[in-house]
Parts: C-alpha cells; sequence; structure tokens
C-alpha cells in the first residue's frame, strides 16, 4: 500500500493530510493498487516545503483551511476561490472552509426541514407542535410538500423506516460524536430496536439496503456533502415506492461531472504555478489574480492545495467509470 510511516512524530500535519485515506491513501484502500503518484507527490511538496518554511501563524491557519476543503463539500467552488485569496494575502479566510465550517443558516433550516416534516408525518393527527417550527424553516411548504409526496400513503413498514432514517438524522443534528455519552448509547439502543422491527415486515432490507444507513450514513451523509439532499429524497422516495432506488435510478454520472467541475478550477492554479498566464477566460484569470505574485510560500501551498484536491478527483473519476462498466 502507498503509506507512510505514521509513527514518525516529525511528520508535518500536511505530510500526513496528503496520505490520509481520503486523499492519495484512498487509491491503495478502494483500488487495491499501490499507486506512485502518492510517493511522487510528496518528494515534489517537500521540495517546495523546504523553501518555504518556516511560516508564522497566519500562514499556518491558512494551510489548515487547505487541508479541510474536500471534493464533496457543498461549496467546493466557493471554497477554491476563497482558498486563492488566502493564499494571495497570506492571511486565512474569515469564510468557514470545509467540513460543518461552510455550513450556512439556509442550509441549516433546509436539513431541519426535511427531519421535522419526518416527525410530522409520523406524529399523532391533530399534533401541530411540528407546525411552529416548520414555519421557520420551511414558511411556504416547499420541503414539506415535496417529502409528504415522495412518502405517500402511510402503512407500517413506511412509519418504520421513515423513524429509521429520522433517527439518523438526529445523530447528524445532535452530533452524538462522543463515544461514551449518553446520547449515544440511547440513539444506538433505539436504532436496535427499530432494526428489529423492520426485520419482521421486511427481512431482506428491499425498502432500504441495510448498509445505507449504517453508522448513521456514514460520510455519505454528511450535512456537508453536496450530494446530501438528493440522498434524502432517494431514501425517502425508496420508502414511498417501496422499493430501494425504486423512484430515483443511479445517475452513475455524478462522480466524473464533478470531477469536471474541480478541473476548471484547478487548472489555472497549475498554471499560475508553473509561471504560465492564465487562459485568458474569466475563471482563469480570477484566479491568477486572487493569487497574485508568486514566492515560495505561496507556491508551496498553492501546490499542496492542487495535490490535495486532485487526489480526490482522479479518485472520483476512476470509481464513476468503474460503477458505470458494473452497471452495464
Amino acid at each position: 500500500m502507498t503509506t507512510i510511516d505514521k509513527n514518525n512524530t516529525s511528520l508535518e500535519p500536511w505530510e500526513e493530510e496528503l496520505f490520509a485515506m481520503h486523499r492519495w491513501g484512498r487509491f491503495a484502500f478502494w483500488f487495491k493498487k499501490d499507486d506512485p503518484k502518492g510517493k511522487q507527490e510528496l518528494k515534489r511538496l517537500r521540495g517546495l516545503w523546504d523553501k518555504a518554511k518556516p511560516i508564522d501563524e497566519s500562514l499556518a491557519m491558512v494551510m489548515k483551511q487547505i487541508m479541510s476543503l474536500e471534493i464533496c463539500n457543498w461549496k467546493l467552488e466557493e471554497s477554491i476561490l476563497e482558498i486563492c485569496a488566502s493564499i494571495g494575502t497570506k492571511t486565512p479566510s474569515k469564510q468557514g472552509i470545509g467540513h460543518m465550517a461552510s455550513m450556512t443558516e439556509e442550509r441549516w433550516k433546509k436539513i431541519w426541514a426535511y427531519y421535522l416534516t419526518l416527525r410530522k408525518w409520523l406524529s399523532s393527527k391533530g399534533n401541530d407542535s411540528y407546525d411552529i417550527l416548520l414555519k421557520t424553516c420551511d414558511p411556504d411548504k416547499i420541503i414539506q410538500d415535496h417529502v409528504i409526496e415522495m412518502l405517500g400513503d402511510r402503512n407500517k413498514i413506511k412509519e418504520l423506516y421513515v423513524e429509521r432514517f429520522g433517527l439518523s438524522l438526529e445523530r447528524w443534528l445532535g452530533d452524538y460524536s462522543a463515544p461514551d455519552s449518553p446520547q449515544l448509547k440511547a440513539h444506538q439502543a433505539a436504532i436496535l430496536a427499530v432494526d428489529s422491527e423492520i426485520k419482521k415486515v421486511d427481512p431482506e432490507n428491499t425498502v432500504i439496503h441495510e448498509l445505507v444507513l449504517k453508522n448513521d450514513g456514514d460520510g455519505r451523509l454528511n450535512l456537508c456533502n453536496h450530494k446530501l439532499f438528493r440522498r434524502y429524497d432517494i431514501i425517502i422516495s425508496s420508502i414511498g415506492v417501496g422499493n430501494w432506488r425504486g423512484a430515483m435510478g443511479k445517475r452513475g454520472t455524478d462522480g466524473l461531472e464533478r470531477a469536471d467541475i474541480l478541473e476548471k478550477y484547478l487548472s489555472p492554479i497549475e498554471s499560475w504555478i508553473q509561471g504560465r498566464e492564465s487562459d485568458k477566460n474569466e475563471l482563469s484569470n480570477r484566479i491568477h489574480n486572487l493569487l497574485d505574485k508568486q514566492d515560495a510560500v505561496k507556491k508551496f501551498l498553492a501546490s499542496l492545495f492542487v495535490s490535495l484536491l486532485r487526489s480526490q478527483q482522479l479518485a472520483a473519476r476512476k470509481l464513476a467509470k468503474q460503477r458505470q462498466e458494473t452497471a452495464t
């Protein structure tokens, strides 16, 4: 496997990130092959790092933001431009970058609207307690109408699956992350109870495959994922029709589309790193202007930024192609 010695205490945080399972390390993890690209990147970046260090606290924060952004983030394009500006000015972005830092009030409201609508659907007739909160999260009832339409008429199996999905949403909304917390223990007990009931009526998990909500969806249902609401809709519509993906089939092109979007940004950054002129389009000019005049520190930061995202781009494209080949 393409790895570095994790026991080496002298490793810089960026070196560890480079070979993380969601970066260059995923080629060995997902595709079961030793890919030399990661080692080549490490050697190249170490050469740039030697010329750039030491860095001050402000630049360390810029590097932390660079390492926080991933291809799956819902604000990927906006965040790339923010980081380019940060590299250009050598000051961290005031905007939240990566993971949960990128969440906005509007996005939180939409997530809560899905959750509260599911809870309202499960509630006893005449119970309008959820409406008070939904007036804030979804005043025009756009999400409510959407979810209710997907669910269709009630039955026992739908109620169980809606409860099961609602529990997974609670895990993310409540951030039950501490392994010994009473919240997590109660949550896991509830999951076991509902899963037991589901097995009685749907032993083959034909409505929602048991792996879909395993560990509450893992990273697939992370609130900052760019496909979050599509995944919500796939799950809810499957409950509605009583069959997994019975209403929404696989597209099989998501990874390719995401890789293409990312390339529009990585290419201008690379041309700046290489000292070439921009491609004379609006985006390329903007990125070159944001990065401004090159020096050793900026060159290292920009190169690290490209490498971390490039590893995810290549993996996304490769995985999408594999899925397409399997489907055919």
